[in-house]
């Protein structure tokens, strides 16, 4: 499989049609029901929506996981407390991206493209804590940063192509999740949103109250493979 090489040109070109795309309201959205006794919750924040590569059904990838602020470390590795916020057409509506989510602690783990690309946030993350039957207002994402800053990564190690099973990891110093204050208008926007497309959801969207966050990286199942989560997840590396 190999990574397109996108120069500026392309990437300009590129962002422009993300700008320019109306996504549309999927039915499993509209259809979204958290109320003050729901047992889930759900997270609301405006992104880009990216063309997707051609053979794939999400632009781009971010994994969250649940969290130990106390410890600096991901918690449920290598299968359990982990969700996944996914450009992928159903997913939007008027330019926000809406998931479904357990309640809990949580940081953003990995951005991804192309299954095996990723930038591993341990070095410098966010974390957030979601309670059930709320509905959270992340902010407004810039997943286009996240997929140049990969790209540019990616062509400058010549790390460009990859097998399956072998993914392409950049670890410790890349840019933290690129989410943008939320203000007084972008939550009434989002609110507005919330109640004309999705009025299944009686809940009002609180704004997300994000903290700085670190934590240890894991290795594949042979302990030979450096991974972003996986197995044998250690606390982040003491600061110094």
């Amino acid at each position: 499989m190999i990574m397109g090489r996108l120069n500026a040109a392309v990437l300009a070109a590129t962002l422009v049609a993300a700008a320019a795309a109306a996504p549309v309201l999927a039915k499993d959205v509209a259809d979204f029901a958290i109320t003050p006794g729901s047992a889930d919750a759900l997270v609301v924040f405006k992104a880009p929506d990216i063309p997707r590569p051609p053979g794939y059904k999400t632009s781009w990838r971010m994994g969250v996981q649940s969290y130990d602020p106390a410890e600096e470390k991901l918690q449920g590795a290598p299968f359990g407390g982990m969700e996944t916020l996914a450009g992928r057409p159903k997913s939007f509506v008027d330019g926000y991206l809406v998931e479904v989510m357990k309640p809990g602690t949580y940081v953003f783990r990995d951005f991804s493209r192309q299954d095996l690309w990723s930038l591993c946030f341990n070095g410098g993350s966010l974390r957030f804590t979601i309670k059930p039957g709320e509905v959270l207002y992340l902010g407004e994402f810039d997943a286009a940063k996240h997929v140049e800053e990969l790209q540019t990564l990616a062509v400058s190690s010549g790390r460009v192509t990859a097998k399956s099973g072998s993914p392409v990891g950049f670890f410790d110093t890349v840019s933290p999740p690129a989410f943008a204050p939320v203000d007084e208008a972008g939550l009434a926007a989002a609110a507005a949103m919330i109640k004309a497309r999705m009025p299944k959801t009686t809940v009002a969207p609180k704004a997300a109250r994000f903290a700085p966050a670190r934590f240890g990286t894991g290795r594949d199942l042979f302990g030979l493979q450096r991974i972003c989560g996986g197995y044998y997840t250690k606390k982040a590396k003491p600061r110094g």
